[in-house]
């Protein structure tokens, strides 16, 4: 906005004591028309946006809403895919243990058969013999380990059809389980996407309202120069009227000034990187989703030490802080960044799609990293595993710090 408006009266050399009446017109005109004049100048400019159609804002909290709540059925998903897992794991451990007491079972079975082929030889005991009741005994013993080994035969059989049972429900639970995250991943794109397009359409039409008002400003300092113009034309008319009606003045060397105002616009001006700023920035500069998985069970026995945040590949990855950045990859996590704050914490960042400023050693707060993707074992899940490592040391629970900075 510009300055207040002041109009100044023409010079006059002589002026009678009291105001003539087309002097006392004059100086009621150019006080009326400098209070409309300031009027018109402070006075905010409104524009007509009812052909823009209401705000996106509404639609964007809603479809942001439906993006989390997506994400934590995901991860409810992936931590109950960990159980089970777990439990097959197990399964298969019971199994292989029922397989090696048959083993012994096979063996004593065995040796039974090789004992009775090789007694079979053996002359048959007679009632002049010590014991007559030897090989009775002996076959009686025959009879019942045969008998032991046939039941737990008969024990082994069930618990490998009970097991074989359990191991085809838990698979087919897996399959499930698989099946509805890449369910969740897909409609959590979907909202993304979404999001992402509402945003655009919210920011262009918050552009398009910029621009009329704009335009508003400018027509309104128009009209405030283009009145100024008039008041210090009539203003100099009636003086010269004044003078003319006057019998004495004297020679007039005087003259009008009038007011002016001036405008501006921003000199928007923004280095290559960083692309963000503030004292601790959100990892994730674009549309994304997230929830508090820290600790959930992951295949292989593992425990989620991060946070997950969902985004479209491509989306741009930013050092939180300013530090030193390193990338390199490894199997699980795939493309990874590696940032030594210089509030001294580590940051570690991974399944990016790609890298940015790589070897560039120090960074500002707010400088592209990487960029969101699948990389590692996330393969068709596009999201930033992120981690926080206070000191250097074991890692904390980052969700708190990230939610904040991500709102």
């Amino acid at each position: 906005m510009c300055g207040d408006v002041r109009l100044e009266s023409p010079t006059v050399l002589f002026r009678p004591e009291r105001p003539s009446r087309p002097e006392r017109f004059f100086l009621g005109l150019v006080a009326v028309i400098g209070l409309l004049l300031a009027t018109v100048h402070t006075a905010d400019a409104q524009v007509d946006i009812s052909d823009l159609g209401p705000s996106h804002a509404a639609d964007i909290e809603r479809v942001q809403r439906q993006a989390n709540e997506a994400t934590q059925r995901f991860a409810e998903a992936e931590t109950e895919l960990g159980e089970l897992d777990s439990e097959i794991d197990r399964a298969a451990s019971s199994l292989a243990d029922t397989e090696r007491r048959l083993e012994v079972h096979r063996q004593r079975l065995r040796a039974n058969a090789v004992s009775q082929y090789v007694s079979a030889g053996s002359p048959a005991p007679s009632i002049f013999d010590e014991d007559v009741n030897l090989q009775v005994r002996a076959n009686a013993m025959a009879e019942m380990v045969t008998q032991t080994e046939t039941d737990a035969l008969e024990d082994y059989r069930v618990a490998t059809e009970d097991l074989e049972i359990q191991q085809a429900e838990l698979d087919r639970l897996r399959d499930r389980q698989r099946e509805l995250l890449v369910e969740l991943e897909t409609a959590q794109g979907e909202l993304l996407g979404e999001l992402d397009e509402l945003r655009r359409l919210e920011a262009e039409r918050q552009q398009e309202i910029d621009r009329r008002e704009e335009e508003e400003r400018q027509r309104q300092e128009e009209i405030r120069r283009q009145q100024e113009a008039e008041a210090a034309r009539q203003a100099e008319q009636e003086e010269a009227a004044r003078r003319a009606t006057t019998t004495t003045t004297a020679p007039s060397r005087g003259g009008g000034s009038g007011g002016g105002g001036s405008g501006g616009g921003g000199n928007q001006s923004a280095p290559s990187t960083p692309i963000a700023s503030g004292s601790w920035i959100c990892p994730v500069q674009g549309p994304h989703s997230f929830v508090d998985s820290w600790g959930a069970p992951r295949s292989g026995g593992r425990r989620h030490r991060g946070v997950d945040m969902m985004a479209a590949i491509g989306v741009p990855v930013v050092a939180p802080v300013s530090g030193n950045v390193s990338h390199r990859s490894n199997p699980i996590g795939g493309l990874s960044f590696h940032l030594n704050g210089d509030d001294g914490h580590y940051y570690y960042g991974t399944h990016l799609s790609a890298y940015a400023n790589q070897g560039a050693g120090w960074v500002e707060a707010g400088t592209v990293v990487g960029y969101v993707g699948d990389t590692g074992n996330a393969r068709g899940i596009p999201h930033l595993h992120f981690e926080i490592h206070p000191n250097g040391g074991s890692a904390v629970n980052p969700t708190p710090t990230v939610a904040a900075a991500c709102r």
